[in-house]
């Protein structure tokens, strides 16, 4: 099947009764002078080029247990990594929904491919678009104290390869049978948190009309002294002051993903993304772009799992808030949130059940569930519609990639084979009955949110809009109920951003 971009003819495959065209070039290959640069449209070819193949991930460090890259014939790794894909029922004139899909990895890691199957959408009528982009130090980084003011921006360069995809789904997915007037952004983890930067982001806005955000929000939008605090400790680590700075332009990625390897040691969420640079975000505080109405006005599906961080009391053996991970993950306020989540586990027995599940309790709150119920009680006092969920499914989850984990409860990722379909996440748990009931709902809901903007499914109730009245949210747990939405329940003097440090 041949299809006309503004580009080029391009050539897909045929597969489980839908079209897929792999691996198609959104913008140019951002190596040699490009490196840390916007990114630039594609250059035109003539011919039919062959979209068969799933283009490379971006550079990253691989992690036991969560790097998973999947799909036939995807290449590892490469910094020439700005290709993304299109699923379709048919390539025609029809006017389709859009699902416009950014993974998760903590701005570190991951790929096109992980937390989604195209095809379960594309055979329910949807037009799904995935892409690669920029991560870690090449994609995040703000590097203008270093490098100068041409790299003013540096530190959204990622999220600006997201834009540039965009872009080119708004002037090019007519031709694959989608609608470029009716497009969802979705994400899980960091990719959720791509989402809600899209969200604020004025480059953004007409690119997309509904935003779906699983496990994130706002929180990690950075302020520029964190940011440039992060990069004075990548450039010594890197053994680069000012003077070489500009080896950074010539470095193999290979070496420069070998040399973040520090400030991406531990269970470090929060090092990278966004970051308020005056130029593609202003201000300092994310909650504000909304009240402000900066951010776009879409009807939004936000919400988490009940026991996020129990995914990473397994994979990672977090079982305490100790100074190094403190820090790691709240960086300044690391005393305040241990001080509070301390008080809140004193006198349980570390070996307890009681201790397990308070600690994730806590740890979830501060890290997620504080930051969404923030973020959509933003979003529903400036006027739009928002829709929050919460994921409390704990039966039988196994992480797939590493199954002598043992036994979850609703962990981090666990929200993906009910909204996203079996075999979309790296947590999976029995195809149970009520497993299955759960299933329905959720997809059910996600597949009305995305035609339509609002959630519905057959068999569960009417999905009642939050506000900050009434928050009231759907609570999915082999049945889906409508329950009132607890307060944030952080340390009143924590701010919405997660991740400080103060010069």
């Amino acid at each position: 099947m041949i299809v006309s971009t503004q580009y080029g003819k391009i050539e897909g495959i045929l597969r489980d009764g839908c079209a897929q065209f792999l691996g198609i070039p959104y913008a140019a290959p951002p190596v040699g002078a490009r490196r840390f640069k916007p990114p630039a449209p594609p250059e035109p070819w003539t011919g039919v080029r062959a979209c068969k193949r799933y283009g490379s991930a971006a550079p990253q460090l691989y992690v036991e247990g969560l790097t998973v890259f999947r799909g036939e014939g995807e290449t590892p790794l490469s910094e020439d990594c700005l290709y993304l894909n299109v699923t379709t029922p048919h390539a025609d004139g029809e006017k389709r929904p859009v699902l416009f899909w950014c993974h998760g990895g903590a701005f570190q890691k991951g790929s096109a491919t992980m937390g989604i199957n195209e095809l379960s959408f594309a055979r329910e009528g949807v037009v799904v678009v995935n892409c690669n982009y920029r991560l870690g130090v090449l994609g995040f980084m703000e590097l203008s104290e270093f490098l100068g003011e041409d790299y003013a921006g540096t530190g959204n360069t990622g999220l600006l390869d997201l834009v540039q995809a965009l872009r080119w789904v708004r002037n090019n997915i007519a031709a694959f049978g989608g609608d470029p007037d009716n497009v969802t952004i979705a994400g899980q983890s960091a990719g959720a948190k791509i989402v809600g930067f899209l969200t604020c982001m004025r480059a953004a806005k007409g690119l997309f009309t509904k935003a779906v955000l699983m496990s994130g929000g706002v929180q990690c939008l950075r302020d520029l002294t964190t940011a440039r605090a992060v990069t004075r400790q990548f450039m010594a680590d890197a053994g680069l002051d000012k003077a070489h700075a500009k080896e950074l332009l010539t470095l193999p990625w290979e070496e420069i993903v070998e040399r973040q390897k520090n400030i991406f040691a531990g269970l470090n969420l929060h090092t990278v993304g966004a970051v308020f640079d005056g130029m593609h975000f202003t201000g300092r505080n994310a909650l504000d772009l909304v009240a402000d109405h900066v951010a776009s006005h879409v009807p939004l599906l936000i919400g988490t799992n009940r026991d996020e961080l129990d995914l990473y009391w397994h994979v990672y053996g977090f079982r305490e808030l100790d100074d190094f991970m403190a820090r790691r993950l709240f960086g300044d306020y690391a005393d305040l949130v241990q001080q509070d989540v301390c008080a809140r586990l004193a006198g349980l027995d570390k070996t307890s059940e009681d201790y397990h599940r308070a600690f994730v309790q806590w740890t979830t709150e501060y890290i997620y569930r504080a930051g969404c119920v923030q973020f959509a009680a933003a979003m529903a006092d400036a006027g739009e519609p928002v829709y929050l969920f919460q994921n409390n499914w704990e039966r039988g989850n196994r992480l797939t990639t590493k199954p002598e984990a043992g036994p979850l409860l609703a962990c981090h990722c666990a929200e993906l084979q009910f909204f996203f379909g079996r075999g979309a996440g790296i947590v999976q748990a029995p195809p149970t009955p009520a497993h299955e009931q759960q299933a329905q709902q959720m997809h059910g809901a996600m597949m009305q949110f995305i035609r339509t903007g609002t959630p519905a499914a057959d068999g569960m109730p009417d999905w009642p809009p939050f506000t900050t009245n009434t928050r009231q949210m759907m609570v999915f747990d082999g049945d889906a109920c409508v329950a009132r939405c607890p307060l944030p329940q952080v340390d009143p003097r924590m701010p919405h951003q997660v991740f400080w440090l103060h010069e």
